[in-house]
């Protein structure tokens, strides 16, 4: 009975963390590229899924790898190509990510909104930075955007941020001489708020790198009704 039992309760535990999407294949050039920028972590409070993220960094080694991509699903002549390129380059100048969000609850997934209850920051070696910009993107994802970022799926929602140049001084900072040239060796996105904390980490000088990692916030107690006298 109790072996039973045991059995029936990692049963249920397995499917509280199974999530309603596969981890897809990733082939040729640009999967490597995909898979080498691209962070991923699940935010648990027990068996409550409470997020599921993928981060893409488009870096600039990455944005290489996606306008080959693009001129070869386009079918890009060599001119053609290089405008490609060099449309990319400028569009993710500044510190740029693609996000993947899953969260069941869907007034939590709100990423864009001024008010959200996520607070988001990038942290490139010269202190936290909020993005300048977040665009999101529902169903229907387009065709090329599928193709590009074959993690989309029917349940999540895609944000694409970007962050302010970490050369740049902060507001109120001491402005940085012009001799003076900066090259981050590491980038760390934080998502945080009331569902949990969630860090992302890439290294980018090849040097040892932290893992991505996920904290639940405050267990969330069921509503109730107060008693009748």
């Amino acid at each position: 009975m109790r072996r039973a039992l045991a059995v029936v309760v990692l049963a249920l535990a397995a499917a509280c963390r199974t999530l309603p999407f596969p981890d897809p294949e990733l082939e040729g050039d640009y999967g490597k590229a995909l898979k080498q920028w691209t962070r991923k972590v699940a935010l648990y409070s027990g068996l409550e899924t409470r997020a599921f993220v993928r981060v893409v960094y488009l870096s600039p080694d990455f944005v290489n790898a996606q306008a080959l991509e693009i001129s070869r699903m386009r079918a890009e002549q060599p001119e053609q190509a290089a405008q490609t390129l060099a449309r990319l380059r400028e569009q993710y100048r500044q510190p740029s990510f693609f996000a993947i969000v899953y969260v069941p609850d869907r007034n939590a997934n709100d990423w864009n909104a001024p008010d959200s209850v996520w607070r988001l920051a990038l942290n490139m070696g010269t202190g936290e930075r909020a993005p300048d910009r977040i665009q999101r993107f529902d169903v229907p994802f387009s065709t090329e955007q599928r193709a590009l970022y074959p993690y989309i799926d029917e349940y999540s929602v895609a944000y694409l941020l970007r962050f302010p140049d970490p050369s740049a001084p902060a507001p109120g900072s001491a402005a940085r001489l012009a001799s003076q040239t900066f090259a981050p060796t590491e980038a760390q996105l934080i998502a945080a708020g009331a569902p949990g904390q969630m860090k992302f980490h890439w290294r980018l000088d090849g040097g040892p790198e932290p893992p991505s990692v996920a904290e639940p916030g405050p267990t969330q107690q069921p509503a109730t009704t107060p008693k009748q006298p």
